[in-house]
Order: structure tokens, then sequence, then C-alpha cells
């Protein structure tokens, strides 16, 4: 009989946490879930995870994580906690770690998969989410250029940023002047300049998960609260016919946009599934255009991730 594991998820109530904790219940019936908070504060909250109160006590130290079989970090932790949790895992190797805050914890290469018979795996920055299932889904064709315009959403960034986003909205409709403490300026019915860690980190990091393939990435952070999209142009090795591309695409977890008008990202909030919308495959070029919700793409990604670094342990 396969072992039970026990899955420690750091936040949550995060954002991504509140839709991979009740996921995870379903997947992993027999497993034993523990829930801390990583942020400021050393207080115990009592919040609703997964449709229950419950008591979610500080992270305290290494002993709450030693006898875990996976932990979950699903928010940027306090600086305080990140430093102990990095210091914890630089020099354990047990338990397996899914690291989806950003900044991540983790040290070491980002990917969205753990290497085989790896068990960890910190997440790259999820503006490449629907970068990477895109060229997923072209892998057959052998892409060799890929240039994206991104569209970031400011649910990357988390609740709290949500939550400035509306209200700055509200000040602008209401002639007001919106105030900005989480975004970097004010950003209803606006866009920037995406904040990357560090100049060209999103270009490196994809070009990291596809290293036989020149990437370039335009990245934008839109004034959208869930909505991440991006216009592709993909040079392949293999041409292939429109009907060939949207066979690869709806094989990858694309849904395809076959309406008369244009597909907009509002249309995917709250759908699991990404559209996309193929503009034209013609010779060794694809161009398109999708658009998923980020929340659902991340969370999708996570469990995946998760059954592997599950069936690792399982089978260690």
């Amino acid at each position: 009989m396969a072992k039970a594991p026990s899955i420690v998820v750091l936040d949550p109530t995060s954002l991504v946490g509140e839709e991979l904790v009740p996921r995870l219940a379903q997947a992993y019936p027999d497993a034993r879930l523990s829930y801390y908070h990583s942020q400021p504060g050393g207080d115990h909250l009592i919040v609703e995870v997964a449709g229950e109160a419950r008591a979610v006590p500080p992270l305290a130290d290494g002993e709450d994580l030693g006898q875990a079989s996976l932990v979950i970090i699903t928010a940027t932790p306090s600086r305080r906690v990140r430093e102990r949790l990095s210091a914890f895992f630089a020099t354990s190797s047990h338990p397996a770690c899914l690291d989806l805050a950003h900044p991540s914890v983790l040290s070491g290469p980002r990917a969205f998969h753990p290497q085989p018979g790896g068990n960890r795996v910190a997440f790259p920055d999820p503006a490449l989410l629907l970068p990477a299932k895109v060229l997923e889904a072209l892998r057959p064709l052998s892409p060799r250029r890929a240039f994206f315009s991104v569209l970031a959403p400011v649910s990357v960034l988390g609740g709290e940023a949500l939550d400035e986003l509306a209200a700055q909205a509200v000040a602008r409709l209401s002639g007001e002047k919106p105030k900005s403490h989480v975004l970097p300026q004010t950003l209803a019915f606006d866009a920037l300049p995406y904040p990357e860690n560090r100049e060209g980190g999103l270009e490196s990091d994809l070009s990291a998960l596809f290293p036989d393939l020149e990437v370039r990435v335009h990245p934008l952070l839109a004034g959208v609260f869930h909505a991440h999209s991006l216009q592709a142009t993909v040079e392949v090795a293999h041409r292939a016919a429109d009907r060939d591309v949207r066979h690869l695409l709806a094989g990858a977890g694309f849904a395809l946009h076959r309406g008369r008008k244009p597909l907009t990202p509002s249309q995917v909030a709250g759908h699991a599934e990404p559209l996309a919308a193929l503009l034209r495959a013609e010779g060794s070029t694809v161009r398109l255009w999708a658009a998923g919700d980020h929340l659902l793409l991340q969370t999708q990604a996570a469990l995946e991730a998760v059954q592997s670094l599950v069936a690792t342990w399982v089978s260690s």
C-alpha cells in the first residue's frame, strides 16, 4: 500500500493557496494537510481554509517541517522566515518542496516541473506560464525563435495588489487621486513595464527552460485582475498548416477561440482552460494570441508538480 503523504502548506489563504488547497484535499484524501503562515506577526490566524474555519499558527522553526513529506510555499514569506527557510532547505535534503513564491525561497534554477528524480522545484515568474505553455504545445514543430509580448495581470503581485487596483479604479472614476502602496504606481486603466527582479530576468529564465531556442520577451504589467495574455510569433523548423497547429494547441490543453469577435483577456477569467486564437501559420512562422486565468494556470501547474514530487517521495 502506498504511503499517504504529509503535506505542509505555507500561507493557505494566499491567492494561489486558496485555489490549491481544496484541490490538494480532493487529489489526496488520505494525506495529512497542515497549514502555517509565514507573514509578519507571530499570532495565530483564524481563517477560512477550503471552506472551514481553521487556526493557522505562525511557522516556528524547522521542526514544523521536518516530519513532512512535502512543503508547499505559496507566497513570499517575511524576510526573517524566508532566511530561516532558505537555510533549512540548504542544509536538509528532506522534505520535498514546491516553491511558488516570487522571489523564490529555494536557490538554483527555476522550472515548472522537478528534474527526474528530484524533490525540489521553484517556479519561475508566473508571467512565464503562458509562454512556456505555448512553446510546449509547439515543441513537435521544433521552434527555433520565439518572440512574446506578455501582459501580466496584477494578481501576480498578490491579494493586496488586487485590492489596491480596485481602490484605484474607484478613485479614478470618482475624480480622486489614486494611492499606490503595493503596486509600483497607479495601474487602474493603465499599464507599465513589468517590474522584473533583475533586468532581462524573464527572458533569461525562459531561455533556461528552452535552452535550444532563441527567445525574446517584452513584458508589461496591465491594470487587469487575473487574465494573463500574450501575442506570440514563433519560427519553427517544421512547417505546419493551420489545422496542424490548432491540433497541437488543443492537445496541450488550450481551448480554441473560434468566435467572430477578437479574443480578449476578460473572456478567460474564472476558466480553467486557456484560450488560443491562431492568427496565422504560414511557412515557418506561427502567430497566435492566447489568454488564460493566471491563478488557475498556476494552480494546475502546481498540481502537476505536486504529483511528480509525491510520486518521487512514495518510490523512495
